[in-house]
């Protein structure tokens, strides 16, 4: 089953799914009494102490290993401007033919229409079609051979009848088409990559690049800024598994377990459940699993957060650290734009059943991000380097994305 991060400071949403990887059986053995023992108890008005939970040990000066430098090679950049900006923006020039033959690049304008209306997907102005390529359908390229430069027809064609769109498939449609010009496609990479390509690419994009040095630069500074960011959400990871490791957590508050699961499964239901369908029912259909099985899943996610909120928590308390009421408005703005959100609210209540707890929520999150950055401020980081053997291939690293909240 696909992971939805419950985390206290990993989550991006306090609705979440579980790993169904564990046999290990809750507090519970029937799986709606958590749910329904809660119904009534927010999670976010439950007072306590973290500090009589948590026996620090050492958070300061930590060693944490991750395994890559995040440095940004000239084979990555290379990488990007074939991939990601050659193959979005071919190079093409003007050519001096006139009249169309099959193999032929042709900027063309075209409409299309079905019972004389326009309809989505159907029209474009300057695009460059290959003929032959089959990219558009049957009878399209082939219609445009012998046309010649400023020539206008019309296309009378049928969409398959296995079309992907629907309200298309089998469709009789006309196309009205206009050739602009026959151009050369250059080939381009960034072995070869020029200071004419750039100002083209410019021309298409409106941006002010009139030299490749420029624009080679300004992609190398944007690639290292992300691998920056990748850098230290995996630095927090390795810092958060050693905070673990370090200190101990001796049992939860009062109800604040139950409370916790119990938001979760109504948050649940609340993403998953709308047409009426039991949670119990939508989880074994889903995931062909036993309630009983999910629920164990959904409580230790959360247990295991929640030690991690505790121990963040009484850092924070023994750093001085309090809620800053304009960086945490900063914070929110910050989420609110990276996640869509319209309004605070809508924010807090992806958190929460209400807006005043979710807020509540994303309060300690942001002290407890503080706290965090501590420890990573402090940390010896280490990066350990791949085994340089001729049978063996390190493998590839994934960025956490547990870590996407922890890093805003």
């Amino acid at each position: 089953m696909k992971k939805k991060i419950v985390a206290l400071l990993l989550c991006v949403c306090m609705a979440a799914t579980a790993t169904a990887c564990g046999n290990k059986k809750s507090g519970t053995e029937n799986g709606t009494e958590v749910a329904e023992a809660t119904e009534t108890t927010s999670f976010a008005s439950i007072e306590y102490n973290a500090a009589d939970y948590v026996k620090l040990g050492d958070y300061k000066g930590i060693d944490v290993t991750i395994d890559d430098d995040y440095q940004v090679e000239d084979s990555d950049v290379a990488d990007y401007i074939n991939n990601n900006v050659i193959a979005n923006y071919p190079y093409y020039t003007d050519s001096d033919k006139q009249t169309v033959e099959s193999g032929d690049f042709v900027n063309i304008d075209y409409t299309g229409t079905k019972d004389g209306e326009e309809f989505d997907g159907g029209s474009a102005t300057g695009y460059v079609l290959e003929i032959g390529s089959k990219t558009f359908i049957d009878g399209f390229e082939d219609g445009l051979i012998g046309m010649n430069v400023g020539d206008e027809k019309d296309l009378n064609l049928t969409f398959p009848e296995n079309y992907s769109t629907t309200d298309l498939a089998g469709q009789d449609v006309v196309f009205h088409v206009k050739v602009n010009k026959i151009v050369n496609r250059n080939d381009m990479s960034y072995d070869t990559l020029s200071d004419e390509y750039v100002s083209y690419l410019s021309d298409k994009t409106g941006m002010s690049y009139d030299n490749k040095d420029k624009m080679v630069s300004d992609i190398r500074d944007y690639l290292q800024t992300s691998q920056d960011s990748s850098k230290q959400s995996a630095i927090r990871t390795a810092a958060l598994q050693k905070l673990a490791e370090n200190c101990t957590v001796d049992g939860t508050p009062d109800g604040l377990l139950d409370a916790k699961v119990a938001e979760v499964l109504k948050q649940y239901e609340s993403y998953y459940c709308q047409d009426g369908t039991k949670l119990e029912d939508y989880v074994k259909n889903s995931f062909n699993m036993e309630y009983s099985d999910f629920l164990a899943e959904i409580e230790k996610e959360v247990k295991d957060d929640l030690e991690t909120q505790l121990i963040l928590e009484t850092i924070a308390d023994k750093e001085g650290i309090k809620l800053d009421d304009d960086g945490f408005a900063d914070y929110v703005k910050n989420m609110m734009n990276n996640n869509g959100y319209e309004s605070e609210d809508k924010l807090y209540e992806s958190y929460a059943s209400t807006a005043k707890d979710g807020k509540a929520y994303l309060q300690k999150v942001y002290v407890c991000n503080q706290a965090l950055q501590v420890v990573v401020d402090n940390a010896k980081v280490t990066v350990q380097e791949p085994e340089n053997t001729e049978t063996e291939v390190p493998a590839e690293t994934e960025t956490p994305a547990e870590t996407e909240a922890a890093t805003e």
